[in-house]
């Protein structure tokens, strides 16, 4: 499966968002094939537009398409490509005052955006992967069809900047422009997540006897492919398996990641190392990342868990690591921790109180300096990240209720989660 960035042309890729039916009246953005050639290393390229000037009986079909090979050839000769464009002609709405030759394009139809036939006609066509792609554009208009596609949005501020106020969407990023945007579609693209899937799980023994704990399996399917399956959802595709205990029985069941739309890489750790451990041990396949995501391969998620909100909090608080936390109802037995109205991590308290709920709940964003501050050896990551409280900016992200994460360390939660997800279909 291909990934693409799909983008609007009136507003995003062009200076203004009008009605234009001579390619003469189209004025580019500067610099926008040096973003297109950008993008061109990792996605299609495609622009989904509407034209309703069609409709209008302003230009014929002939001359948006014509318009449309002056725009891609002016950008073919400066080295980037549009892969292709998608335009719907058509509008919904009614006018005596429309021409007879365009009259048959005022219809409802399911190209026009926020609908998602143009989107869905490139993703048949290209054999695009749209949970792994991204989706720009400048009205609420393209930010609900990204929505509707299952793509990554982002709102660019230039042409109608969001302010047509037709849809109540809210975009996952926002950028000032598609120079902009293509920045961000880069350091997304380079997230990679550490799953720490190498312990022994003995409190679920005999369970884990012959099978790791990751490889348990809820709803028909193992712990781990769970999560694989929702970051892959999310567009996340670059993960570091840290195993030790049956390590290889993981490494059979996952193999390189191909089989499940991501590619997966193994550090060698033929001794368990503890989270920072592992972590830092797999710094030869992170050095590259933008951001890194540190998590237990041991907690169930379902669907409405939310990667990108979680990257998206850290990147807009200009976070050094952003700590999901969560309100617990056994606040004696929790790490649990102090935050201003802001997010930011002000103490770490522990366990032994019953008066702050708000808890670490095992997981991180970080940025790759996080593992300067590692040690050698076995050590905790969560002991790290305590230590740069108050020298480092470490935020708080609280989970939203909506969203399910469980770990199953024991028996009983296993049995619990079990529970819950057999509860959801009956």
């Amino acid at each position: 499966m291909n990934r693409a960035v799909f983008l609007d042309r009136d507003g995003t890729i062009t200076k203004s968002d009008g009605y234009f039916y001579r390619h003469e009246q189209v004025d580019p953005i500067d610099n926008l094939a040096d973003s297109i050639k950008i993008l061109n290393k990792n996605f299609l390229v495609i622009i989904i537009t509407n034209q309703p000037v069609v409709a209008r009986g302003l230009c014929s079909e002939d001359d948006v398409n014509r318009i449309h090979d002056k725009l891609v050839g002016d950008l073919k000769n400066e080295g980037a490509k549009i892969d292709a464009v998608y335009f719907c002609p058509h509008h919904p709405e009614q006018h005596e005052d429309v021409p007879d030759h365009a009259k048959k394009y005022r219809i409802e139809c399911n190209c026009r955006k926020p609908k998602t036939g143009l989107v869905e006609k490139a993703a048949k066509d290209f054999s695009i992967d749209l949970s792994g792609s991204f989706f720009i554009g400048d009205s609420t208009r393209d930010v609900q069809t990204a929505k509707n596609a299952g793509c990554v949005s982002i709102l660019v501020k230039t042409g109608l900047a969001g302010k047509d106020g037709k849809y109540h969407a809210d975009p996952d990023y926002i950028c000032d422009n598609l120079p902009d945007a293509v920045n961000m579609v880069e350091e997304l693209i380079n997230v990679k997540v550490v799953i720490l899937a190498g312990g022994k799980g003995e409190r679920l023994r005999p369970l884990t006897l012959d099978t790791p704990k990751p490889l348990i399996k809820i709803d028909g399917k193992p712990i781990l492919e769970h999560q694989i399956q929702n970051l892959r959802n999310c567009g996340i595709n670059k993960i570091v398996l840290c195993t030790s205990y049956l390590s290889e029985k993981v490494k059979e069941y996952f193999g390189d990641g191909g089989n499940f739309g991501v590619k997966i890489y193994y550090p060698n750790e033929p001794e368990p190392l503890g989270s920072g451990g592992a972590v830092k041990n797999a710094w030869g396949f992170l050095e590259d990342a933008s951001y890194i995501v540190i998590m237990n391969g041991d907690s169930m998620i379902d669907e409405n868990f939310g990667f990108r909100q979680l990257i998206k909090f850290h990147k807009n608080k200009g976070a050094f690591a952003t700590l999901l936390v969560r309100e617990t109802d056994h606040p004696l037995d929790s790490d649990v921790l102090e935050m201003g109205e802001d997010g930011k991590i002000t103490r770490f308290i522990g366990r032994g109180q019953d008066v702050c709920r708000t808890a670490n709940s095992g997981m991180v964003v970080s940025t790759i300096e996080l593992l300067k501050y590692v040690p050698d050896g076995n050590c905790s990551i969560e002991d790290v990240l305590l230590k740069l409280i108050g020298s480092k900016e470490l935020y708080g992200f609280k989970m939203p209720e909506n969203w399910f994460k469980r770990d199953v360390g024991t028996v009983e939660r296993l049995a619990a989660v079990r529970e819950h997800f057999e509860k959801r279909f009956v």
